[in-house]
């Protein structure tokens, strides 16, 4: 009878074992040491006036603080989502309550999130400062918003370097362009939000876009754009919206290679 229950308990260890591995969870996994110290750093130069990062502490495991997702298996950090909560629609766009705010500047420390795919500061304030070019270096980035973040200057060219990038938003700041070549290489490309971005001076912003393969979502409302020109061939295959409102077209003159999006559903002009 010992054999027997010595095996019938070796079967039920096993047993144990086998479900915490599939469910992602074991003893050893948890927060990176590595990881907690970045996130850490970059909160120091945070002001938090709501305290939305009072989970943000020396001896807590990061994994569970406000706005991070690990990975199950890894431990690695593959979400950083300090988006503002607290916002509202107001005269057909969204705004966020100061007293929410993140205010500050973003730490070169997120460069230690090897691993990070998820990255959105949208809806903070970012104190009138250029986007930080070592954002360019975050290859692994699937998913890039910094909407509304009191980003001023160039859109640093190093952001074409994100080649994994499907959904990028720079949109409500005050950036401008000096062309389009940037965006050349983000053949991932799905959805792009650059409204109020100064494209005045991108003439090659059209001939670009088209060459984006995977582009589902285009918003370019109030880019100071004036010039729609045609295309001879289209590549907008699954194009679903088109936003090109408050721009300074001549809207009686809608070229024909608009009429021929059949996946069309938004068309602002």
């Amino acid at each position: 009878m010992s054999v027997v229950l010595v095996f019938a308990l070796f079967l039920f260890e096993l047993l144990v074992i086998s479900i915490s591995f599939c469910n992602g969870s074991s003893d050893h996994m948890g927060c990176l040491e590595s990881e907690r110290e970045a996130l850490l750093r970059f909160k120091q130069d945070l002001q938090d006036p709501s305290n939305r990062l009072a989970s943000w502490n020396i001896g807590g495991d990061c994994c569970t603080w406000a706005g991070i997702v690990c990975d199950n298996v890894t431990g690695h950090i593959i979400e950083l989502n300090l988006r503002n909560p607290f916002t509202y629609y107001r005269r057909s766009r969204y705004k966020a309550n100061p007293r929410s705010m993140l205010v500050g500047k973003v730490n070169p420390s997120l460069l230690d999130l090897n691993h990070l795919s998820y990255l959105d500061l949208s809806f903070n304030d970012f104190q009138g400062v250029q986007i930080p070019r070592f954002i360019g270096s975050m290859r692994n980035l699937r998913y890039l918003n910094l909407s509304d973040t009191q980003f001023v200057g160039m859109i640093p060219p190093p952001i074409g370097n994100l080649s994994n990038l499907k959904s990028l938003d720079l949109s409500l700041n005050y950036l401008y362009v000096e062309n389009f070549l940037w965006l050349s290489g983000l053949s991932f490309l799905e959805q792009l939000d650059l409204c109020y971005v100064n494209l005045s001076k991108a003439s090659d912003w059209l001939l670009v876009a088209n060459t984006l393969p995977s582009l589902v979502e285009l918003r370019l409302s109030n880019c100071q754009l004036h010039h729609l020109p045609p295309l001879a061939i289209s590549n907008f295959s699954s194009l679903t919206v088109l936003d090109l409102s408050f721009d300074q077209f001549d809207t009686s003159l809608i070229p024909g290679w608009v009429s021929s999006l059949s996946h069309l559903v938004f068309f602002g002009f």
